[in-house]
């Protein structure tokens, strides 16, 4: 091997379009245990190869810090490229709005969830994006379930998992950003302060109340 030679593995979307440069998306929210080996410094000597033999890894995937939206000179469609796991962050999707994608073109790997739930739950939180942001979407699943869903969270037309077979659907194309998209999670933060407060108001009072007593 020569010591001077490094490679930067990464989970990519491509959109190659002739006469045009080739676009490429790099993954940004990796799978911890299994693309990415989070806290490696602190966890590596204490798990050794744990991770490796569980079907992880021991290393670390290359990632794009920026969403990015895939255009063409076909049609008005600007493409958000999410892959698999990204689909679970409803806020880290809505960058891929604010980077001007007019509809949602999630990819994912389901074959690997077998006949349990996992590939349902996968699809079902593609619905939320869709309410969220207000995009439909168009999501390809490797033996999952493919499914054109609109705008409001429905499922338009979908496959059978494990199905070999093509779907095709005409996109809607919407432009308009939603509260969520603008604000992401801030009414989850908000409520992650209120409780807080609220308890430690309560710690408070109880302890205000047992100095009385005694």
């Amino acid at each position: 091997m020569n010591p001077g030679l490094w490679v930067e593995s990464s989970i990519s979307a491509v959109q190659i379009i002739p006469n045009r440069n080739v676009e490429v998306y790099h993954k940004g929210k990796l799978v911890p245990g299994v693309e990415i080996f989070p806290y490696m410094s602190y966890l590596k000597p204490l798990l050794g190869d744990a991770m490796l033999n569980l079907g992880g890894t021991v290393a670390s995937l290359g990632t794009d810090k920026e969403r990015v939206a895939f255009s063409n000179p076909l049609n008005k469609g600007k493409i958000a490229p999410i892959i698999c796991y990204e689909s679970i962050y409803g806020e880290f999707t809505g960058d891929y709005v604010k980077k001007g994608a007019n509809f949602l073109g999630i990819m994912t790997n389901d074959s690997w969830w077998g006949v349990s739930e996992g590939h349902k739950q996968l699809l079902s939180y593609a619905k939320l994006r869709a309410i969220e942001t207000r995009r439909e979407i168009a999501r390809a699943a490797n033996s999952g379930i493919s499914a054109h869903i609109d705008a409001k969270g429905e499922i338009i037309e979908d496959t059978f998992y494990g199905d070999k077979t093509a779907l095709f659907a005409k996109v809607n194309l919407y432009d308009q950003m939603t509260f969520y998209t603008r604000t992401g999670d801030l009414l989850s933060r908000f409520s992650i302060f209120a409780l807080g407060f609220l308890l430690f108001y309560f710690l408070i009072k109880r302890f205000q109340n047992r100095a009385k007593k005694s």
